[in-house]
């Protein structure tokens, strides 16, 4: 019988509920109004001093007219002593947290007795809860970068013109400029002459012109006499920086010569040009297709000119990868020229 009575009370003592500490306050604002919301509760899973297992857990308490009453599992005499998490939220969010380390006590205690700012156990957070509780964390992000709408992972970075990162847009292949801009590698390398009025008295008999540099390459050189494209050779030669007009073509007086080229890259570029050529094809009055050399990359870079002036792609012509294609109205006649500049 005593054997029974005494097994009895191990057993009530092993199942007995842990003792609980009350904490009990009242919460102010800083305007001395009371706090209204809702206090949340987290541990990590323990044991307390009495041997009761705690499991990890969440509990939220109604804060009402500040008035904030829980009892709660003491922690700091446990074997592995830890801390409780307590988020106290209002207005749809999170105002503050902090931690307490909550010890045996037989009478309340206020939060000033259970608070601490020091981290013990198995606690993993701790610290302000908020970039704001850090000081000056929040100037410090705000002058950082921030990721913008473009934004892409394994992506070389360019700054947007609001100061966020954006991933450049481009192939692989492409090479990244100082704008941001990017394009095939190389190609800011080239350097352009365009719209430049050759030196030279206009006055119907002189043939001979000046450039400020030599085209390079030669076959680059556009000019046009009254906004009509000259067909160089024919038209008139090129040497170095001399033009040297045909005479059947040499500008009136109130003529007006344009000339566009290029000049020797600085760099490596990987663009190529096909420029002045004469697409393949019989010119007779009823043949509507010709071949280019090669096919235009972008196919949008295709200037095509019928006895110097250029056709409309969509209007007088359709292109399909190198194959040039007039409409019925367009098809160029016997003695008609065409010349093709297009980049690849």
């Amino acid at each position: 019988m005593r054997f029974a009575l005494l097994a009895a009370l191990v057993t009530a003592r092993l199942f007995a509920a842990p003792a609980l500490t009350t904490i009990q306050d009242i919460l102010y604002k800083a305007d001395g109004t009371r706090f209204d919301g809702v206090a949340q509760i987290e541990w990590k899973s323990f044991q307390t001093a009495d041997g009761a297992e705690i499991p990890q857990q969440t509990i939220s308490v109604r804060v009402t007219n500040g008035n904030l009453r829980i009892a709660l599992a003491p922690t700091s005499n446990a074997p592995k002593p830890i801390n409780y998490t307590v988020k106290f939220n209002s207005d749809g969010r999170t105002q503050f947290v902090e931690y307490w380390l909550v010890p045996p006590s037989s009478t309340p205690l206020r939060l000033k007795d259970v608070r601490t700012v020091s981290q013990v156990g198995n606690v993993t957070t701790g610290g302000p809860s908020t970039i704001n509780d850090v000081t000056g964390l929040r100037a410090e992000l705000d002058i950082r970068p921030q990721k913008g709408g473009a934004f892409a992972n394994s992506k070389a970075a360019v700054i947007n013109s609001t100061g966020a990162i954006d991933a450049a847009i481009g192939s692989a292949s492409d090479c990244v400029h100082v704008d941001g801009s990017a394009g095939p590698c190389g190609s800011s390398a080239l350097v352009f002459v365009d719209g430049e009025l050759p030196t030279g008295a206009i006055n119907g008999t002189n043939a001979t012109f000046t450039l400020s540099t030599a085209p390079s390459p030669v076959a680059s050189l556009n000019l046009f006499r009254n906004g009509i494209l000259m067909r160089q050779g024919i038209g008139y030669t090129v040497s170095g920086n001399t033009i040297t007009v045909a005479a059947g073509s040499i500008p009136g007086t109130g003529d007006i010569l344009q000339a566009w080229y290029r000049l020797p890259s600085t760099g490596a570029s990987t663009l190529q040009f096909n420029e002045n050529e004469t697409p393949a094809g019989v010119v007779d009055g009823s043949n509507a297709t010709f071949t280019l050399a090669a096919a235009p990359v972008p196919a949008s870079s295709l200037q095509i000119f019928r006895n110097g002036v250029l056709q409309k792609s969509g209007v007088d012509f359709l292109l399909s990868t190198n194959v040039v294609t007039f409409v019925t109205a367009a098809v160029p006649n016997p003695g008609d020229i065409l010349q093709a500049s297009y980049r690849r």
